[in-house]
């Protein structure tokens, strides 16, 4: 069989190379890289302070990093406002943004996502998974090429997270492109290649599920807090 690094690789949707960001002192973002193939669903995870939230913000534009480089779609990004990014194709999820297409297109994505029945409702009465699914709507309206994704299981119950795992699965069918961060492993595991792992704000190891959970320097990332399975 062959194994993640054998795969013949495309020109990048989105490239990452040597970004900084620190906050007062602190480095959240230390030289981080990070490649994201076209078509594809790449799980991005990480312990707690790994430096994954900066990261999106800075790829989604809603921080400028403070040294490296963000190309996407082949143009150089690097420092764009998020509003510029999301016009060029980069969407992520739970970002406020101004919607302008047409009232038929949010019909046919609730249609789609199976909200049809709740269209009418105001979003505080949807369950946690319903505004999940809300989200991801709000982000299909902009015809995006790739879509960040954080936490999309998190609060949602098995039923709806399962739902939400197809959707992924049928959109990605479509020829859209995710980049997912997610602390339930088994979604990853299930959905997600490669899967990119970061820890200290670098990039620590890169490959299909079950090569990154068999890595030691994982396995002592996570400290055993985790217990991994293939």
């Amino acid at each position: 069989m062959a194994t993640y690094d054998s795969v013949i690789r495309t020109v990048p949707l989105l490239e990452v190379r040597d970004l900084h960001r620190s906050f007062y002192g602190i480095r959240a973002l230390d030289g981080v890289d990070l490649v994201v193939q076209p078509g594809t669903i790449t799980g991005l995870i990480g312990p707690n302070g790994a430096g994954k939230t900066t990261l999106f913000n800075c790829v989604s534009g809603l921080i400028p990093p403070q040294r490296g480089r963000i190309v996407f779609d082949g143009r150089d990004v690097t420092g764009w406002r998020a509003d510029r990014v999301t016009q060029a194709g980069l969407v992520r999820t739970g970002a406020r943004r101004r919607e302008h297409a047409l009232r038929e297109r949010a019909f046919a994505i609730a249609r789609r996502l199976n909200l049809a029945r709740v269209v009418n409702d105001a979003a505080a009465d949807l369950s946690g998974g319903q505004k999940k699914l809300l989200e991801l709507g709000r982000a299909l309206m902009t015809e995006p090429k790739l879509i960040l994704l954080d936490e999309p299981i998190a609060g949602v119950n098995p039923t709806l997270a399962r739902e939400l795992a197809d959707h992924l699965r049928t959109l990605q069918a479509d020829g859209l492109t995710f980049l997912i961060i997610e602390h339930h492993l088994d979604l990853i595991a299930r959905l997600c290649r490669p899967v990119v792992v970061m820890a200290e704000g670098r990039h620590l190891a890169e490959g299909s599920f079950a090569e990154v959970a068999a890595d030691p320097r994982v396995q002592e990332a996570y400290m055993g807090r985790r217990r991994w399975a293939s």
